[in-house]
């Protein structure tokens, strides 16, 4: 582990930490999807009061999402790797590769109707934004929107 002070902190040329790039994978993908799901779920606070929230989906909904993905399994192409598993049991396993794929292509249409539709908005903001860091080629344009984005996410979930 880490004991000491970096020797990368008396580089002159290094500005910390404005001279390393936002780490998509632990940021978007194992921090903000998990901490997300887990206000949704009514798991994110460990006092029990502060989880009855609007945002949180009842178990049994929780059990139809995490059914429908599973069934979704055979008619979705998988990326390398395995294919995602249900949400609801398996979540604390996921790896980057499944928040990534729960992000961008199962949350906004498995939440649709079930997440209140003000909360459901906020959510696709970040999906959107992640969607444009995925790019393989990020235009200045594309970053003032995952800028906008973001913030308009970040203002949504402050509120």
């Amino acid at each position: 582990g880490i004991n000491k002070r970096s020797i990368l902190f008396n580089l002159t040329t290094i500005n910390f930490p404005n001279s390393f790039t936002v780490d998509i994978m632990h940021l978007f993908y194992e921090n903000i999807a998990k901490y997300m799901f887990e206000y949704w779920t009514g798991t994110f606070f460990s006092d029990a009061s502060q989880n009855n929230e609007p945002y949180v989906l009842a178990k049994s909904v929780w059990s139809e999402i995490g059914n429908q993905m599973h069934s979704l399994r055979k008619d979705l192409p998988s990326n390398p790797g395995r294919p995602l598993r249900n949400i609801l049991h398996h979540y604390r396993g996921y790896k980057a590769e499944e928040w990534a794929a729960w992000i961008t292509m199962y949350s906004l249409p498995l939440l649709k109707g079930r997440l209140p539709s003000e909360y459901y908005n906020g959510w696709s903001l970040f999906v959107r934004a992640v969607r444009l860091c995925q790019k393989k080629v990020i235009s200045v344009h594309d970053l003032n929107n995952i800028n906008e984005l973001l913030l308009k996410f970040y203002t949504h979930y402050e509120k």
